[in-house]
């Protein structure tokens, strides 16, 4: 349902008017058990422990900075991923995807942690088979579906 609000939004990122981030995360707070946000100068950030499927669970960073559409995501455990940006952050999506190939803001909270922990089984199953479950983007390129998804 689409929600209508009349009235002047306050300035600053989106992440402070309640009337957007309510509902933004409404699902993830209600679901997801000590899930924290905080908001500071630096930006609207969660902290949570995810469960990766036949793995070990994992601690999760998601800061939406101010002036940036794409939250940055980090996590701890192993680092070692072909979908990795320097500094260690997930790189979970190829920006120049349309909305459909790749999360964006009005998918929510709850849909991103989806997305994180599905990133992080891929890279589990990478670091065990040396095999990239999915479709990925490489040098700049699209690249096809793994072999594996070929074959299902």
């Amino acid at each position: 349902m689409q929600m209508t609000y009349r009235g002047k939004r306050r300035s600053g990122p989106w992440y402070r008017d309640g009337r957007e981030l309510n509902p933004f995360e409404w699902v993830a707070r209600s679901t997801i058990p000590g899930l924290r946000r905080s908001i500071d100068r630096k930006g609207l950030r969660y902290d949570l422990t995810v469960e990766v499927p036949h793995y070990e669970a994992r601690r999760v960073t998601i800061l939406f900075r101010p002036d940036y559409l794409s939250p940055l995501v980090t996590v701890d455990g192993p680092t070692d991923s072909p979908h990795r940006f320097p500094g260690g952050a997930l790189c979970m999506w190829y920006f120049g995807d349309d909305a459909s190939s790749k999360w964006v803001r009005s998918d929510k909270l709850f849909a991103l942690i989806g997305v994180i922990v599905r990133h992080l089984f891929k890279e589990a199953w990478w670091r065990e088979t040396g095999k990239w479950l999915g479709p990925e983007v490489t040098h700049g390129q699209k690249i096809e579906e793994s072999e594996e998804r070929k074959h299902e």
